[in-house]
């Protein structure tokens, strides 16, 4: 980091022709390097690489500090070298930290007037650097050290300089966020009130929704002396950036202030769409009570007055609620009400939120109806640019195929969903998916990974209960299946965020796999009562799949079920003891646990099949059960448990299996691979075989592919060396 005058670089000048010397250029940390020196620290790596520009010592110091604030040592380093400036070149320096990541140097004149030619000195000195047509601070930790060390004062001139310099500048003035930015550092009330919410609406439109309520939280710190009517408008739109991108505790919060505002001035009308708007973001933050309240409220206020795009909202809410409780008429009904409204009055925002739940509704009634008209809804939130509504879209379809175990749809609607929503800022509704995306991951016997979604999603703050949940019972069920001992410690979370929705939307999965939870350990009595528990509450409902499940459990712990002809086929196939019609079903649906657990009740060949498939899961009690049953029976040649390697390993792959896929990574043939092993070909040609099976791929390059993606030759061979 030397600057072009430094005494240095005539040392290096004289050294360059010596051929006692060896040069090394010295780069920057790659991001990925950065990555791996975070570790599993809780930094984000791209942050520290963008704040330390891959300076070694910035990120290390950094690292070492924990993350409260710029290192001491960081700091020391940095105003130590700004002090040998003059203090003409201190004074460019500091209005060029105020100025931002980017110093354009027309403005840095205008700031620092006269002084401006001291830029050079900051230059040679290496504290600042050339990026094309500006100049820049070469880590941004060193801009936000000098920025700190300015006295407020004069950070107050300085801002207020670059604001009036921005605002006489007509290509700057497009850039309403920055001039935002400078208003607030100025304590310019009115710039504040003029530039934050305009770029707050130009953030919203380009999808960056937490610049949005980011934006909007700066103008509402200016806005207590608004007129009340301007206030509440102010409020209304901050919430429901938070609302969209997951920030439910403010988007509460400023619903609740506007509801206050708006009823202090007797405006009925929006009184009642604020309370609409409150029962929603109500809803995702677990408060399911007073969202039924709010909810309701708003309808009987806005019944009062004329029908208007109000009541279509508090209509729609209404209908939300009761298909969260699985009352699909109710849903649908309610739903039609707020589409006709909101066709009526024009207004597509609603439209387009009604034909969500409508569709929604419908999907548990008839799969293709309810695709249809979701399809429909997708159209209209695209053609208005709605992107929650999209993203909204795409969960109901994701997590309702899964659901109804039509995985291959849900995958499609869900990978789908997450790409669009993980370039709005839209992380409500993505880790909903993501959530769903773990128990897909599940049922289809791809265990890591659902372990790994699901995690994400219980690790992040301010995740809907919606998300919570269905995590927790993805990440329950893995561990039931498992016989991890905090199983049921998982599923105890999951049921009591279940029972304070009251909606049967929850609480009939959570007592479902906390059913079969029971089970797996060995409890009988507790089995039987998590099933009654909803058991009737589903069949009224007619849910098909609930019924099925819980009617299972209540027959495995010993119950007569008369169980309804619209049952869930699987289940209702194995109660009536036609174990291989089942399996095939489950087979069918690419379930290979549930398979596994029909083939367990078969012939000796089917248990044999079932226990391969338990251990290639790591499905150890059901294992374990299955063993015991078949000795009971007086079955032979039971096959042996595998070796540690082999459970540990995620595909279930022997030591032997490993090395046939280490060799298939080197692109041998069959009869290289038996020649390095000393095996014969047919031998090998066997292992391959169990290799792609076990991996679930049709091609010797896709192993070697999935290998890489997994790390798995790399921890074997970390293995090898212990």
């Amino acid at each position: 980091e030397l600057g072009p005058q430094h005494p240095v670089r005539i040392v290096l000048g004289d050294l360059a022709t010596s051929t006692a010397t060896r040069r090394l250029t010295l780069s920057p940390l790659s991001a990925q390097a950065v990555r791996a020196l975070v570790g599993q620290r809780r930094f984000d790596p791209v942050v520290l690489h963008r704040q330390t520009g891959g300076n070694p010592f910035f990120v290390t110091e950094v690292l070492a500090a924990g993350g409260g604030g710029i290192p001491l040592t960081v700091r020391e380093a940095v105003l130590a070298r700004a002090a040998r400036l003059s203090p003409s070149a201190r004074a460019v320096l500091e209005a060029a930290a105020v100025i931002g990541a980017r110093v354009e140097p027309w403005l840095l004149a205008e700031v620092t007037g006269a002084e401006a030619s001291a830029a050079g000195e900051c230059l040679a000195s290496g504290m600042l650097v050339v990026q094309g047509d500006v100049l820049a601070f070469r880590h941004e930790l060193a801009r936000q050290t000098i920025l700190d060390a300015i006295l407020p004062h004069q950070r107050l001139v300085l801002n207020r300089l670059a604001l009036d310099a921005l605002k006489a500048a007509p290509s700057a003035r497009r850039d309403l966020a920055r001039l935002a930015h400078h208003a607030e550092a100025a304590g310019d009330r009115e710039a504040v009130l003029e530039y934050a919410p305009a770029a707050a609406r130009q953030a919203s439109t380009a999808g960056a929704h937490r610049q949005a309520s980011a934006l909007y939280a700066l103008a509402l710190r200016f806005a207590a002396d608004l007129p009340p009517q301007d206030h509440a408008l102010l409020l209304e739109l901050h919430a429901w950036e938070c609302y969209v991108s997951g920030q439910q505790s403010q988007a509460i919060a400023g619903r609740r202030r506007a509801v206050d505002l708006w009823r202090e001035a007797g405006n009925l009308l929006k009184e009642g769409e604020n309370l609409a708007h409150l029962a929603l973001a109500l809803v995702g933050s677990e408060q399911w009570t007073e969202a039924r309240q709010a909810g309701q409220a708003a309808v009987q206020i806005l019944e009062t007055l004329p029908p208007g795009r109000e009541l279509a909202l508090a209509y729609r809410t209404q209908a939300l609620l009761h298909h969260f409780n699985y009352d699909y008429p109710e849903a649908i009904a309610l739903a039609e009400k707020a589409m006709a409204l909101a066709e009526r009055f024009d207004d597509v925002r609603v439209l387009a939120m009604a034909y969500d739940t409508f569709g929604s509704s419908w999907l548990s009634l008839d799969y293709e109806r309810g695709c249809e008209y979701l399809e429909k809804c997708l159209a209209i939130a695209r053609q208005a640019g709605l992107d929650a509504r999209v993203a909204s879209v795409y969960g109901n379809l994701g997590s309702t195929s899964c659901e109804l175990y039509r995985f291959s749809q849900a995958e499609r609607y869900l990978g789908e969903g997450m790409a669009f929503t993980a370039e709005r800022d839209l992380d409500l509704i993505r880790l909903y998916m993501l959530a769903w995306q773990a128990q897909v991951h599940l049922h289809l016997g791809r265990w890591n990974e659902a372990e790994a979604a699901a995690e994400e999603v219980l690790q992040r703050a301010g995740v809907s209960a919606n998300s919570r949940i269905a995590a927790l019972l993805a990440l329950g069920r893995l561990r039931a299946r498992r016989g991890a001992a905090d199983s049921q410690a998982v599923l105890d979370q999951a049921l009591e965020l279940a029972t304070g929705s009251g909606d049967f939307q929850h609480t009939g999965p959570v007592r479902a796999v906390r059913a079969e939870a029971a089970w797996l350990a060995g409890d009988r009595d507790q089995t039987l009562a998590e099933a009654h528990a909803v058991y009737d509450l589903a069949v009224s409902k007619r849910h098909a799949k609930l019924t099925g499940e819980l009617a299972f459990w209540r027959w495995r712990a010993g119950d007569e079920v008369a169980l309804p002809e619209w049952a869930a086929s699987p289940f209702a196939l194995h109660i009536a003891g036609n174990w291989r019609a089942a399996a095939e079903e489950w087979e069918r649906l690419g379930c290979p646990y549930e398979q596994a657990r029909a083939l367990a009740d078969g012939d000796p060949a089917a248990q044999a099949a079932a226990l391969e498939l338990f251990e290639r899961l790591g499905a150890r009690p059901a294992a374990g059960d299955l063993r015991q049953k078949m000795r009971a029976a007086g079955v032979r040649n039971i096959p042996r448990r595998p070796r540690p390697a082999t459970r540990e390993n995620p595909f279930g792959l022997t030591a032997r299996q490993m090395d046939i896929l280490a060799l298939l990574a080197e692109e041998l043939t069959n009869a290289e691979i038996a020649a390095r092993l000393h095996l014969s070909p047919k031998t090998v040609d066997h292992h391959v075989s169990a290799v792609l099976a076990k991996l679930d791929v049709h091609s010797r390059a896709a192993a070697a592919e999935l290998a890489q993606q997994n790390a798995l030759l790399q921890k074997w061979n970390a293995d090898l060396r212990r």
